[in-house]
């Protein structure tokens, strides 16, 4: 991909309505204290998603092929199962918010609403790789342009007194929310990184275009609650630029939602073997949009952030795990372009065991309320797995599986990105 449609890819993957309404959910910080949390929030997640996609590059393999690398063949098709489930998951969502707001302008009943919109985002799942990345690119830019639209419309109706938001909101909390969603995308930007270039697209064009838009959508969010408006819904049904928002709806759903498609058929290739994504896109997809349908909009709130916190629980572990690997198991001369040559058996007890106890972590921290989730988890694989870490790089060393100037191929993975 050129430059540019590698930083819109990540800037229309950032632009939908689950980030606007998260960004509202920030709204019981008030305005000062909440935008220095997304902001913050935000530098530290989208830099772990950035790291995802440049060890991805530098593996030349995609996001769950390096899961494996770290966790084994066993441990590999676990967290490839756990991310086509929450991909799909993720395309059900997407496709209920966007039915839901749909509604809410115009008289169309739910179901054909979430169905119609199920179809277009699984056409355009499947035409990925085709022309339709640079059609993504011109969707992205009037999707810019559009929230601009509203964006302006809000800025005349904000009123900072007259928010209806939540009693209580700790700032922990809302810089877990904030890292969320960026970290959400982790599990599959490997997907489309590893076959970069360079290393600039493969993590500071992806830095960029996602931190960028993603703040300007939890912006745009806690402003319209804190604006007396509610949530973004009630803004978009009052607003007087109604086609416009309903745009901003259906195109954000194309440019988020195919990339959930396409990479859950790419992590399906862990598993089931075949010989083009498009496949799995066409099965996982079908079932997504005939759940969509089915799915009780009015528990989408809840859902959302109970949703993003299962995602935390299993992914920022995992990560933790390929980060140290990747980091700690490098060649001892310097050489950024030599691999380990062997992958680590069936099951890396000692990886799997310490992104068991970080989920653990994750768990108590969200449950019983203390610190940010994603660094304590963080926190505790290190703390677990660095020792280990060590252990096998020094042994990997003295059995000669680094060599100067040595290349391993990987570039056999699963699909076209």
């Amino acid at each position: 991909m050129k430059k540019s449609a590698v930083f819109l890819l990540w800037a229309g993957a950032a632009i939908s309505i689950s980030e606007i309404y998260t960004g509202g959910l920030l709204a019981p910080l008030g305005p000062i204290k909440a935008l220095a949390v997304i902001i913050g929030g935000h530098i530290l997640g989208t830099g772990l998603l950035a790291l995802g996609g440049y060890i991805s590059f530098a593996r030349r393999r995609n996001a769950m092929d390096s899961a494996a690398f770290s966790l084994g063949s066993a441990g590999g098709k676990i967290a490839a199962f756990c991310n086509v489930v929450q991909l799909s998951l993720w395309t059900v969502v997407m496709v209920v918010q966007a039915a839901g707001a749909v509604t809410a302008l115009f008289p169309i009943p739910f179901a054909p609403a979430s169905l119609a919109l199920g179809l277009v985002v699984l056409v355009w799942a499947l035409l990925f790789g085709s022309p339709v990345q640079w059609v993504n690119s011109a969707a992205v830019l009037l999707l810019s342009a559009l929230c601009a639209v509203l964006f302006w419309e809000l800025a005349g109706h904000y009123a900072p007194e007259g928010g209806t938001a939540p009693a209580v909101m700790s700032a922990a909390l809302g810089v877990e929310l904030s890292i969320a969603m960026p970290v959400s995308w982790l599990p599959l930007i490997g997907d489309y990184s590893f076959r970069a270039e360079n290393g600039t697209r493969a993590a500071a064009l992806p830095f960029a275009g996602y931190f960028l838009a993603s703040s300007a959508m939890y912006i745009f969010g806690l402003f319209t609650a804190l604006s007396g408006g509610g949530d973004f819904f009630a803004f978009i049904s009052a607003s007087r630029f109604r086609f416009a928002a309903c745009a901003v709806v259906v195109l954000s759903t194309m440019t988020t939602a195919f990339l959930d498609l396409y990479s859950a058929a790419v992590s399906s290739g862990q598993f089931v073997k075949t010989k083009s994504p498009r496949l799995p896109v066409l099965v996982i997809g079908t079932a997504a949009v005939a759940a969509s349908a089915l799915f009780p909009s009015e528990k989408y709130g809840d859902f959302l952030v109970s949703f993003l916190s299962l995602i935390g629980t299993i992914f920022v572990p995992v990560y933790g795990v390929v980060f140290i690997d990747f980091f700690m198991k490098k060649p001892m001369h310097g050489g950024g372009n030599s691999k380990r040559k062997t992958v680590a058996g069936a099951l890396n007890i000692p990886a799997f065991a310490a992104a068991a106890a970080g989920m653990i972590v994750y768990r108590l921290s969200t449950v019983y309320e203390f610190g940010v989730p994603t660094l304590f988890s963080l926190a505790a694989v290190f703390v677990l797995y660095i020792p280990a870490a060590l252990a096998g790089r020094r042994k990997t060393v003295q059995n000669g599986a680094y060599q100067k100037g040595e290349n391993d191929d990987y570039t056999k993975s699963f699909g076209n990105t």
